[in-house]
């Protein structure tokens, strides 16, 4: 009878280290495999963070218009800096319109101008440059 307790008690045990140890060993998935909270525009931003409808940790696709790039992140309008996956192979775009899916990081208060960021990181391209009104000159807009 303890004999089979002990078993009992053992299988439980070992099982139960197997799953401790898979979960803590498996790859997290990134911003890309995980289905986006919020679908939102660059400028729309504030009012979900401020609503808490969006809070870091999670994932948000974010449409804007690109005003600054460097070589691993852009910035949209509105304080929006979305730093790059290393598994994204896309060529990103450095200026015109895009849509990036990332994950929430957080706000900070840039010291220097006083206007508040919003950080993503883990970002992947979803869809590239909108070039419908790149190439037209300020007299046919």
């Amino acid at each position: 009878m303890k004999k089979k307790i002990f078993q009992g008690i053992a299988v439980v045990v070992l099982a139960a280290v197997f799953f401790g140890l898979y979960d803590y060993f498996r790859t997290p998935q990134t911003a890309l495999e995980r289905e986006a909270s919020q679908i939102l525009d660059s400028q729309e931003l504030e009012m979900a963070v401020g609503m808490e409808n969006l809070i870091p940790g999670n994932v948000a696709e974010i449409s804007g218009e690109i005003i600054a790039s460097e070589s691993q992140s852009v910035e949209l309008i509105g304080g929006v800096i979305i730093t790059r996956s290393t598994e994204d192979q896309a060529e990103w775009p450095r200026a015109g319109s895009a849509t990036f899916k990332a994950k929430f990081d957080g706000v900070e208060e840039d010291e220097f101008f006083g206007e508040l960021l919003y950080r993503f990181s883990g970002g992947f391209l979803v869809k590239g440059l909108q070039s419908e009104n790149l190439n037209q000159s300020n007299s046919e807009e």
